[in-house]
């Protein structure tokens, strides 16, 4: 049986392991904001994955620390759904650019 202290113990590993990995690959943090109706959770959606991942693993603490390094990565790979949707534009059609003389 886990106790409450293991688990803390271990989502907080892969939650700082998560943190890491977000300062090393921009050099900064994405903070929430709000885009066209949808919230984008910045880095503490990468937190509260990363700590998830990291109690899932072995129960080792540098084990937890580098699944949450690698684990927003490795989901995001994984699952499309993670991905941010690609966003298509309307291109006009020849007839509508050309300009009447």
């Amino acid at each position: 049986m886990i106790t409450m202290q293991e688990f803390l113990m271990f989502f907080g590993a892969g939650a700082l392991g998560s943190l890491v990995k977000d300062i090393v690959q921009d050099g900064k943090l994405q903070l929430p904001f709000c885009n066209d109706g949808y919230v984008v959770l910045g880095f503490i959606g990468g937190l509260v994955i990363g700590g998830f991942v990291g109690y899932a693993v072995d129960h080792s603490l540098l084990s937890a620390a580098m699944a949450g390094y690698v684990g927003t990565s490795a989901l995001t790979s994984l699952l499309p759904s993670f991905a941010k949707p690609k966003t298509t534009e309307k291109k006009p059609l020849e007839t509508e650019t050309k300009v009447k003389q």
